[in-house]
């Protein structure tokens, strides 16, 4: 989140110029190498493409995004925020995603692998530029009968930092789908949490 405010916050800064707002329209300002400059200096210099996502992303922690008029308008928004980033760091320890084990490797073929604890899962991404999505095809092999899981995440590139956020009941199914540990109550407490969230998302903080 502390991104996403930094970006807003060059954007404004852009968008107060009057020299600037006073010439053009504001899809011009939006299309302007001036906001293109502020972008890139928070990103750290990198522009949000697939070939900057390749490469071998480690888990650092759980990220949160809450969304919804709950969340919006309730102060303890931001306490349930770290009250489930706590029971998610938890919860991805007992699924094997722990810091400096897990990972996305993504290869320039558009394959990927992804290293938990006690083993691994590949599968094919693709990236939407104009959404800033990547999606992630899971092969997950024979024991499932050839089942492909897709997951989409929400990207937030930042320097060597990439955040992922996926649809929270969506992740937390696939994580129980491969853990088999679906009535663990660190589990149960996100899912109550994710209930009272409507658009609440998960995901992790990564580094290359």
């Amino acid at each position: 989140m502390k991104k996403v405010w930094m970006i807003v916050t060059a954007l404004s800064a852009v968008l107060l110029m009057p020299q600037i707002a006073s010439a053009q329209s504001l899809k011009d300002i939006l299309k302007s190498s001036a906001v293109k400059d502020a972008v890139t200096a928070v990103t750290g210099g990198k522009a949000l493409t697939v070939e900057n996502l390749q490469g071998t992303w480690t888990y650092v922690n759980p990220a949160i995004q809450l969304e919804g008029d709950n969340a919006l308008k309730n102060v303890a928004a931001s306490l349930a925020s770290t009250e489930a980033e706590k029971k998610m760091k938890e919860y991805c320890a007992k699924v094997g995603i722990v810091e400096g084990v897990f990972n996305y490797a993504l290869n320039p073929d558009s394959t990927f692998t992804n290293t938990l604890k006690k083993g691994s899962l590949n599968g094919t991404y693709s990236f939407d530029a104009d959404a800033k999505t990547l999606s992630l095809h899971y092969s997950l092999g024979k024991a499932k009968k050839m089942k492909v899981t897709t997951l989409t995440a929400h990207v937030v590139l930042s320097g060597n930092q990439l955040t992922l956020l996926f649809d929270a009941d969506k992740l937390l199914k696939f994580l129980s789908t491969i853990s088999a540990v679906s009535s663990n109550a660190t589990l149960q407490t996100i899912n109550k949490l994710a209930e009272q969230y409507d658009g609440m998302m998960l995901g992790f903080d990564l580094e290359k």
